[in-house]
This record gives structure tokens, sequence and C-alpha cells, in this order.
């Protein structure tokens, strides 16, 4: 199995469409994968005294420059969608939005929103392929219209 996204860094106008790319290679044949994808907000700016941010960094970076500079626990995290099949489930704060996966694993965010800046983790599982990278992910800026 080996996943890739294509567009690592996205930046999006404020109610204009998204499509985060994520595409996939599985081996033999099997059941269909599961294709998740998870929201994680960008880190917050460090407290003084906070010793995971990452080195480097500077007063005045951009949140989540370097995205891996918190643990979940200091961040949002949660579930956009889920695919398996032709089945799309939304997590629960995605219901009622234009949010769904297309084709293989391609993430339709429908009009941007203020609160979808941040980080997408694209996961596809297969039973029949365990090997290689499962997982790629896809950071996202929205800007307001000026």
């Amino acid at each position: 199995l080996q996943v890739t996204v294509p567009e690592p860094r996205v930046v999006a106008l404020l109610f204009q469409p998204v499509l985060l790319r994520c595409h996939f290679q599985a081996g033999p044949a099997g059941p269909p994968p599961i294709v998740t994808w998870k929201y994680k907000s960008f880190c917050p700016a460090p407290a003084a005294g906070d010793t995971w941010g990452a080195p480097g960094d500077a007063p005045g970076d951009a949140p989540g420059a370097a995205p891996g500079a918190c643990p979940d626990s200091a961040r949002t995290v949660r579930i956009v969608a889920t695919k398996q099949g032709d089945t799309v489930t939304l997590g629960d704060f995605y219901r009622g939005r234009a949010v769904t996966i297309r084709g293989g694993a391609e993430l339709s965010l429908g009009p941007a929103a203020w609160g979808d800046s941040g980080l997408y983790v694209c996961t596809v599982t297969s039973t029949s392929d365990l090997q290689g990278n499962n997982e790629g992910t896809a950071q996202l800026l929205v800007l307001g219209e000026t």
C-alpha cells in the first residue's frame, strides 16, 4: 500500500470549494480499503515554558509551521469522513455541510469555512495489503476574501 498527497500545502479562499487530493495504490485485490480523513488543528502558540515547540521556531511563525511540533492532546482532532466502497460517512462536526470523499480518496470540503484551516490526514486501511505507507498529510490554510 502506498499513499501520497500530491499537494501537501493548499491555500483556499473563504467560501470557495476545496479539494484535498490523496492517492493510493493497493496491492493484491481484496475488499475495498477504508479511507479516513482526520482533521487536526494547527498547534496553539506555545506558552512560556512549553517544550514542544520545534527547534528554530521564531515568534511570528505561522501556527502549524512545524506540523508535528505539538502533541495531539494540545490540538483539536476529529474525524472528517470515512469511505468504504461507495459509502461515505461524515463525522458529527461535518454533517450538514457539503463534505464528501470523491473518487478513491479525495476530500471535497465544499465551501471553505474559517475553522477549516489545519492539517488533514488521509489514512487508507487495507486488509489485503499491510506493507508500505498508509497515510499522507495535507496542510490547509483558509484565507479571507480581499
